[in-house]
């Protein structure tokens, strides 16, 4: 009788260690999240203040920051409108970026089976996910700082989708984003395997999930 108990207990022991490893990489893979999300803020910053800058000095036919002669009103709201770039940014990276189904590591219930096409498949399409929402910030940044009266980035490279705002142009990130990126792929190969292993050992005790 004790030998039986040994048994029956063997598999659940496992799935409590599989369960407190799988724990352990989603708290891992939450970090590179965040990380990524941080990248992304400076990322945009960045670019919106690379195209403020560009549009301003385009506006007034000047190829160079040190030929700058602006009127003083315009030239201290331009400044006002970079100095407010990172009070508001943050905002809205947050708001597209910490959310949704892209962060699969949030989810309790991963794919039942696994197959390297089909994390091939999850991982692009995340990568995909990512980078519209990485279009739309840029969008929805631009709308907020360039003016009615003023021209938008150079080459049109903004346009309209279902009311918003979107980038169109090439669009790459940057180290500092792809390199959180990159271990949150790494890692989720791992966690998919932690749960398809959590699966079977269910099924090894009394073919359900405990």
């Amino acid at each position: 009788m004790e030998k039986e108990t040994d048994i029956s207990d063997e598999p659940r022991e496992k799935i409590k260690r599989l369960r407190e490893k799988s724990e352990a990489i989603r708290e891992k893979m939450e970090i590179e999240a965040l990380t990524f999300i941080e990248a992304a803020k400076s990322f945009t910053f960045e670019w919106i203040r690379r195209e403020m800058e560009t549009s301003m000095l385009s506006s007034y036919g000047i190829s160079s920051p040190d030929n700058l002669e602006l009127d003083s009103k315009k030239l201290n709201r331009s400044r006002s409108d970079l100095n407010e770039l990172p009070l508001r940014i943050p905002d809205i990276v947050e708001a597209h970026l910490n959310g949704g189904d892209y962060w699969v590591h949030r989810n309790e219930l991963l794919q039942v089976g696994i197959s390297r096409d089909y994390l091939d498949f999850k991982k692009e399409k995340i990568r995909r996910e990512l980078t519209l929402r990485i279009r739309i910030i840029l969008g929805c940044t631009a709308e907020i700082f360039w003016k009615p009266e003023e021209e938008e980035p150079e080459n049109k490279i903004l346009v309209k989708e279902l009311g918003r705002k979107k980038y169109v142009c090439f669009l790459r990130f940057s180290d500092e984003m792809t390199e959180p990126l990159n271990h949150y792929f790494a890692m989720l190969e791992e966690l998919f395997i932690l749960d398809y292993e959590m699966k079977e050992e269910m099924l090894r005790i009394n073919g359900k999930p405990s």
